[in-house]
């Protein structure tokens, strides 16, 4: 059941998905509200379960995994329990959903070493019950996510700030140089972005300067964006179209990518190798918003096919994909590939 929004909440998390350390302070300003009144707001949109999460994304390259891939499986009816079962026991599979269109099983993995990925299918086709596995690897793991482009009633598009294609990161890029109060002070973050630093130093026991300084380095390489997480039904969404598309000429993907900017909803691009050139995530409000958003996609000049895969809302958008690598670093050993 959609929750009853105004357009002040609708700002706050506007403002909160863009940077969920925004002070309290600063979004009452911006609202023309008082402080109190924000803080009265923020608690009652996680009350009534908009807001479900404060957290930090997590940049892969910097840990050095350099390689993000989708995994889709096919196994039949009759097997998924069991196949669900197997998958879950293997460590290195995150993300794990299903159905995703003709696949049973829909997981993403995080690799140091490309090579690695023929090992790990072939250790899952080794299951007699999965009959085929396809890899999509995506071109960047970072920059994917467009809250931007979200529409939040009652809020209109032109209270949607349009924004730009942005660069390519490196997939080559050198492991970013952390220690373990580096690595520690991220977890905390990425589970709670919005945790005071003075909690944060008292916790691992060293100085809120230190902790500053630790902030604004991961900031700047490992943790890239902060941000809260919501229920997207909670806002009126009720499926999430996941579009596959095929260019006709790459030369033409930069003027694609950012034509399916222009498109409302468009909240997560992913440049892609392989099968297909690009995947959007787009949440719709009904069927009728399915052809709306497909027709506008094929129209798009260079789009040579676009397939389309109905799942139901993720319960916590944007996904907080990559935490559990850095738990892995100084933990315990979770990505099976790089031993």
């Amino acid at each position: 059941m959609a929750a009853k929004i105004d357009e002040i909440d609708a700002k706050i998390l506007k403002s909160l998905l863009l940077e969920s350390r925004t002070s309290f302070t600063a979004i009452a300003s911006e609202c023309k509200i008082t402080v109190t009144a924000v803080r009265m707001r923020y608690k009652r949109l996680w009350r009534d379960g908009v807001i479900n999460g404060e957290k930090m994304l997590v940049n892969p390259h910097c840990l050095g995994y350099q390689h993000i891939a989708d995994l889709g499986m096919i196994t039949a009816v009759e097997n998924e329990e069991e196949v669900k079962k197997f998958l879950e026991s293997k460590p290195y599979i995150g993300e794990l959903v299903g159905p995703m269109g003709h696949y049973s099983f829909w997981g993403k993995i995080a690799l140091r070493d490309l090579n690695k990925l023929h090992d790990v299918i072939e250790d899952l086709e080794s299951n007699a019950n999965i009959r085929h596995v396809n890899a999509f690897i995506w071109a960047e793991a970072v920059n994917i996510e467009y809250p931007q482009n979200l529409l939040i009633k009652p809020l209109g598009r032109e209270n949607t700030q349009i924004v730009e294609q942005p660069a390519l990161i490196n997939n080559n890029q050198a492991p970013c140089d952390l220690d373990d109060v580096d690595k520690k002070i991220a977890l905390i973050l990425t589970q709670q972005s919005r945790t005071p630093f003075k909690s944060i130093a008292a916790q691992l026991k060293i100085s809120s300067k230190t902790v500053i300084q630790r902030y604004k380095k991961l900031r700047g390489n490992l943790l890239p964006r902060s941000t809260i997480t919501i229920n997207l039904n909670k806002l009126g969404y009720k499926a999430l179209a996941n579009v596959f598309i095929k260019v006709s000429n790459r030369s033409k993907m930069p003027d694609i990518y950012l034509q399916l900017l222009q498109i409302p909803n468009v909240i997560v691009i992913i440049r892609e190798m392989g099968t297909y050139d690009l995947y959007c995530a787009i949440p719709l409000e009904d069927f009728d918003k399915l052809f709306e958003v497909n027709g506008k996609i094929m129209r798009i000049g260079g789009v040579e096919t676009a397939e389309v895969y109905l799942t139901g809302m993720p319960p916590a958008w944007p996904l907080n994909l990559f935490p559990s690598l850095i738990e892995s670093e100084y933990m315990k050993p979770k990505y099976w590939p790089d031993k």
